[in-house]
């Protein structure tokens, strides 16, 4: 579909390009009538070309700097040895399968994520990201007259590599366009019997949606 957005300018631009030539070679000529014709037929091809690339880049704007892709699915269902746990099915992208159990009322996924500048995500360059961990967690955790501590339970996502990338895109990343001011992304929601959700990458950070709709149902009951 975004092929038809180059496609129509190019052919208008070579058509109006064709007619106005056309057009000016008969009004030398003094064929005024049959040269007036082609020449404001050509000038109308080549404005609809004009606004059609307009539109085109626009539109390719719009949807390389609103590019997502999916990072993992997250599923919950109740744990029969524990009253408050939960096996949670993490599906990561690429079709890895990892099952963790995990306490609490609400969950948490963080990501280290490296981003590139807008005019680099417009050449084709797409933020990129490792998942760092998954944890369960009470919602009600902390207290409102004071600083508490609180205890979590979860899982590191990854494992130790001999090429730290993140630290070296924010340390070196500004000579090739990245963006090394962002260090971290999280997403959390309610962590209950059947809930499912979809993790996404933006070009900035990670988001979260409902990934059925028992999910959304609980979600917007919440609001």
């Amino acid at each position: 579909m975004n092929m038809i957005w180059w496609i129509l300018p190019a052919l208008s631009g070579v058509i109006g390009l064709m007619l106005t030539l056309a057009g000016l070679g008969r009004l030398f000529k003094l064929r005024l009538a049959a040269g007036g014709v082609r020449f404001m037929f050509g000038v109308a091809c080549l404005a609809l070309a004009g606004v059609t690339t307009f539109a085109g880049l626009n539109l390719q704007t719009y949807q390389r700097l609103t590019y997502e892709r999916p990072v993992a699915t997250v599923r919950f269902d109740a744990a029969e040895s524990l009253e408050d746990g939960y096996n949670a099915t993490v599906n990561l992208d690429g079709g890895e399968v990892r099952t963790y159990v995990l306490t609490g009322d609400e969950f948490a996924v963080g990501a280290q994520v490296i981003t590139f500048e807008p005019m680099s995500n417009l050449l084709g360059y797409d933020s990129v990201y490792r998942l760092d961990y998954i944890e369960g967690r009470d919602s009600n955790r902390y207290d409102a007259a004071a600083v508490k501590v609180v205890e979590s339970n979860g899982v590191r996502l990854y494992k130790d590599a001999l090429l730290d990338v993140h630290a070296l895109a924010r340390e070196e990343g500004g000579r090739f366009g990245v963006n090394g001011t962002r260090f971290g992304s999280a997403v959390y929601a309610p962590m209950d019997n059947g809930l499912e959700y979809e993790i996404l990458l933006t070009q900035d950070a990670l988001v979260l949606r409902p990934g059925n709709s028992v999910t959304s149902q609980r979600l917007n009951a919440r609001r």
